[in-house]
């Protein structure tokens, strides 16, 4: 008779075993559905400003990347030039009497 007191022991043990390791999986699973939840949600915005960044960009041939050396380097040349000049033109306006140029 002791024999079956053992075995519905380990069947009782084991049955707590299980139903705890089954709630801790239950857990897990509740996290990675707001986890999967929130990356659709971030997934979601990078395509809109992907659908965004593509609607600027007309044809391949506009990124840089395609573009030739020289050309690449004489836009940025002059991107640069005309950014310059705009730089000085507001701090012409801005700057005091005695620091501007004179000649």
């Amino acid at each position: 008779m002791w024999w079956v007191i053992i075995w519905v022991l380990l069947v009782v043990v084991s049955g707590g075993y299980l139903s705890w390791r089954a709630w801790g999986l239950w857990g897990k699973t509740k996290e990675l559905g707001s986890e999967l939840f929130a990356a659709q949600r971030r997934l979601d915005e990078v395509q809109g400003q992907l659908q965004v960044l593509s609607e600027r960009i007309g044809s391949p041939e506009e990124l840089a990347i395609f573009a030739g050396p020289v050309t690449a380097r004489i836009k940025r040349n002059r991107a640069k030039s005309d950014s310059r000049r705009a730089r000085h033109l507001r701090r012409a306006t801005s700057l005091p009497g005695w620091a501007k140029h004179v000649d």
